[in-house]
């Protein structure tokens, strides 16, 4: 009897062991993957602008007329490894017919609630895809967070995260979309997607798409806003609908093939909309809403000029690159980036009240060359332009105006496990108007210009990066 219920006990403590061994294990077939990934470079900027260091994405303004920024005095060296990344692999039973799949992968950059990818969270998982993908002969459904379903081509090499993310590269969002394949070329693509970057929106993460964002409430035609040293706390921001999308292209290896890509062309768009909700100016505790449009249309194209032979990229040439246009879009390409979205502007005067944003045109373009299968070199431009009216201006003067990023870097593949790479960028932003100079300090993100010209840093800024960066595949 005491053998018996020695045996029971002993099975009693076993299974919440045995239970929790077998949560690290799948039922499915999942494989595990990811990289390393070691950066060290120099910038010729002092850190300032979020995120700091060799992820700086837009420069700090220039001097001007004795006015000194301190950004402009010193460099600053980085070396980080928070892009290191971890991916899983799942492939499920068949469903509705489908074949099933799941994948999901984040990195350790951290987040801060300045949307940087820097500080005190630095080296914490961050979520970039978690993805469920249903596919049947001629059919896919797609359902979750991944890269966006228009206007994304994956055919660069880069090695910082945010080279022509600006230029609108691309971004990942949560969506549901389905894409149908027409013919053996043609496919189209319909869906939905959250309309924020939770990642990346002020607000976003912590609110699932209840975003928050900076706003401004006009009482007689004058702005009153934090910015303007002025009470804004009754704005708010939110969306009741999600964005919708769409894409037609065309896709063939008729032309032969670098790598995983072929001939490509496609063009996209996608229609959403913020409501506006503030207190009335003219009404006392009387709330009014406001809906202002966010679209954008895209062309893409990925052209093998010289493809790959038998396998071996020696001597491949390819362009590729994107060009669009939208308006209220810094929540998606920018992600409350640079510049404020939405706000509000009037051009007139009275109590008239026009809600709006600037509309952004942008695009990026690349020409990749193979000097062997391993070795190869990339040279890359993006440019966007933020169109404002001159009341915006003289309101936000450190509101980004346009920015361009050149970029030029080498690759070297050693094996499949292990990348050496090479950068050199060099970025030259435009500022809507001249900055105020604190003291000789970097003109502050929300300041303003006081008194005449003379006073004031200058209307643009560059910025020159060296990077390393080392890849270690599993």
């Amino acid at each position: 009897m005491k053998k018996v219920l020695l045996f029971v006990l002993v099975l009693f403590l076993a299974v919440p062991a045995l239970s929790f061994a077998g949560s690290a294990t799948s039922r499915w077939d999942l494989t595990i993957g990811g990289f390393v990934k070691v950066d060290a470079g120099y910038v010729n900027q002092a850190a300032g602008p979020s995120p700091s260091g060799l992820e700086q994405y837009f420069a700090d303004r220039d001097n001007l007329l004795g006015n000194q920024n301190a950004s402009n005095k010193g460099g600053s060296f980085g070396m980080a490894a928070g892009q290191t990344s971890l991916n899983f692999l799942i492939k499920g039973p068949d469903t509705w017919g489908a074949k099933t799949t799941a994948f999901i992968q984040g990195n350790f950059v951290g987040q801060t609630t300045n949307s940087g990818y820097a500080g005190t969270r630095y080296g914490t998982f961050t979520l970039s895809h978690a993805y469920m993908d249903f596919t049947w002969a001629t059919t896919k459904l797609m359902v979750g967070y991944n890269w966006q379903s228009w206007g994304f081509l994956p055919s660069y090499n880069f090695l910082g995260v945010y080279d022509l993310l600006v230029a609108g590269r691309g971004n990942t969002v949560p969506q549901i979309t389905l894409t149908q394949q027409m013919g053996k070329s043609f496919y189209g693509t319909f869906g939905i997607q959250e309309p924020y970057n939770m990642r990346d929106q002020t607000g976003g993460s912590a609110n699932l798409g209840q975003a928050e964002g900076p706003t401004a409430t006009l009482v007689n035609g004058v702005p009153t806003n934090t910015n303007a040293g002025q009470n804004a706390a009754t704005a708010r921001v939110t969306s009741e609908i999600p964005d919708i999308v769409a894409e037609l292209g065309y896709k063939s290896d008729a032309c032969g093939r670098i790598g995983p890509n072929v001939l490509q062309f496609a063009a996209g768009g996608m229609w959403g909309q913020d409501k506006i909700i503030l207190l009335d100016p003219l009404a006392k505790n009387t709330y009014t809403t406001n809906n202002v449009n966010r679209w954008a249309a895209a062309f893409k194209a990925f052209v093998p000029i010289i493809p790959e032979k038998n396998l071996n990229k020696a001597g491949a040439l390819s362009l590729s690159g994107s060009v669009w246009t939208g308006q209220n879009l810094s929540n998606f390409f920018l992600g409350a980036r640079a510049i404020a979205s939405p706000i509000p502007y009037n051009e007139g005067t009275g109590n008239t009240r026009n809600y709006g944003v600037p509309v952004t045109t942008g695009g990026w373009g690349q020409i990749s060359f193979y000097f062997t299968d391993k070795v190869y070199i990339n040279g890359l431009y993006g440019y966007i332009r933020n169109f404002q009216s001159s009341y915006y201006n003289t309101l936000f003067p450190n509101a980004i105006k346009q920015n361009q990023q050149y970029i030029g870097n080498i690759l070297y593949d050693v094996n499949p496990a292990v990348r050496v790479g090479l950068e050199y960028t060099y970025i030259k932003t435009g500022f809507d108007s001249f900055g105020l100079n604190n003291g000789g300090n970097a003109a502050p993100a929300s300041g303003q210009m006081t008194g005449y010209t003379g006073t004031g840093l200058g209307t643009s800024g560059s910025i020159q990066c060296a990077r390393i960066a080392f890849w270690y595949f599993f």
